[in-house]
């Protein structure tokens, strides 16, 4: 049981931190948008999420990666043994 917590653990270290930044970019392109009305600011605010958006989602894939193959191949080979 351990052993398996263990390896969920893993893959939440980096999913949690990705879903917070993700929801941070969020908040602050919101009140950037509603602060400043201007077309240069609302298309950087916008160009500066989506990277943001980039990044959280290759993080989630990555974590998402590790939790079903790594994981999974790991718990195998490891259950073999006990």
């Amino acid at each position: 049981m351990i052993f398996s917590f263990s390896l969920m653990f893993l893959s939440k270290i980096i999913e949690i931190p990705a879903i917070f930044f993700l929801a941070l970019s969020g908040i602050k392109m919101y009140k950037t948008i509603i602060k400043d009305r201007s077309k240069e600011n609302i298309k950087y605010a916008i160009t500066k999420y989506a990277i943001n958006m980039l990044i959280s989602t290759i993080m989630l894939v990555v974590a998402a990666f590790i939790e079903t193959y790594l994981s999974t191949n790991l718990y195998l080979s490891i259950a073999k043994y006990v």
